[in-house]
């Protein structure tokens, strides 16, 4: 499994509108066969909103078909400019480490 992450920037005064134009993007996300699982973060800081993109994958395979021939492009929407977008431009993939429940934080929780 391979996790996406992308990360852009909007004025505050955006923020509201631009999160719900990245929903439309995130339902072409969870249409792709191998997408498992999209998480949106979003912070605020110095005037501008900070969204992290973080989506879920099966295999590099699954990110291609989706991202194309140049998959640490980002994928960006037609209208991200009306929010004054400062996007990342890369995407950094990440491979998922299982992890092992040795008794640890993971037990306490239960």
């Amino acid at each position: 499994m391979i996790a996406r992450l992308w990360c852009g920037r909007v004025p505050v005064k955006h923020a509201i509108g631009f999160e719900n134009h990245l929903m439309q993007g995130i339902a072409e996300y969870r249409a792709q066969s191998g997408c498992v699982a999209v998480q949106l973060l979003k912070r605020a800081d110095a005037g501008m909103v900070e969204f992290l993109l973080v989506s879920i994958w099966i295999s590099a395979e699954a990110i291609n078909a989706f991202a194309g021939p140049e998959p640490a492009k980002a994928v960006l929407y037609h209208g991200d400019e009306e929010y004054e977008l400062q996007p990342d431009l890369t995407v950094r993939h990440y491979e998922l480490v299982p992890l092992r429940d040795e008794g640890g934080d993971d037990a306490k929780r239960k």
